[in-house]
Order: structure tokens, then C-alpha cells, then sequence
């Protein structure tokens, strides 16, 4: 199940499509699954608020126990920041979200187009398969 896309557009920032759906197991739990959206709809707009026009992915997940956060173009589809439901607070969230930007040499705040494209061209796991993402 899938939504039509949201389009975020920001003086300075990169055009964002921003998608939203449903976790296969949550279909069924009505309950469940507005709980997972509104969870990975209020991290997202809290890493927006903090590190905004970067390209986030957030997955929050009640059967996985928490939430994963990543910006796919540098950690490819593999790695993510996890936070256990039971951690979740917005001061981790934004410590989920400086330690992904630090870790790929990335300024915390908005999103820079040079800082990302040389982040991108040095560590990012799709084009440097054989590589892990940098400590």
C-alpha cells in the first residue's frame, strides 16, 4: 500500500519526493500500522528540522522493534542507524541523524550539494561496493 508521493521543496534545497507506506506485516492491525506512520512521519520531520534537504529514509517497524534511519545514496540498502522503540527519543533521533552525516564527512545542518557530492563519490557504498561505510 503505498501513498501518492508528497513533493518537498525548500529555497536552497534539492526538489524531494517523499513517499510513505506500509509495512507488509502491519496491514492487518489497523492500530499498528497508523503507529508506524506516524512514528516514521515525526522522525522524518524531526531530521528535516535539524538536517534539512538530505535525503532521508526512515522505517519504523513495531515487528522489527524499532525504527531504522539511513540515507540510502551513501549506505546503499544494507546499513541503517537502528533505534530499539524503547530508546526512541528526539534527542536520539538527532544523534541518529549528525552521526550518519559525520560518518560520511558530511556538515550537520542543511544539505550542502558540494559536501554531498564529494561524500558521495568517496564513501558511498554503491559506487565503492567492496567498502563498508566509514567509521
Amino acid at each position: 500500500m503505498t501513498a501518492e508521493p508528497n513533493i518537498a521543496e525548500e529555497p536552497g534545497l534539492p526538489r524531494r519526493a517523499i513517499h510513505a507506506r506500509v509495512d507488509p506485516c502491519s496491514l492487518d492491525d489497523a492500530t499498528k500500522r497508523d503507529y508506524e506512520m506516524w512514528v516514521a512521519r515525526s522522525v522524518f520531520a524531526l531530521l528535516q528540522r535539524h538536517y534539512g534537504g538530505h535525503l532521508w529514509f526512515v522505517d519504523a517497524s513495531v515487528a522489527r522493534g524499532g525504527v531504522a534511519i539511513s540515507i540510502p545514496i551513501l549506505l546503499g540498502g544494507n546499513w541503517v542507524y537502528f533505534i530499539k522503540l524503547a530508546d526512541l527519543t528526539p534527542g536520539e533521533v538527532v544523534r541518529a541523524g549528525g552521526e550518519i552525516l559525520e560518518r560520511y564527512r558530511l556538515p550537520r545542518g542543511r544539505f550542502e550539494l558540494g559536501s554531498f557530492l564529494t561524500a558521495r563519490n568517496n564513501h558511498s557504498i554503491l559506487i565503492h561496493a567492496a567498502h563498508e561505510p566509514p567509521a
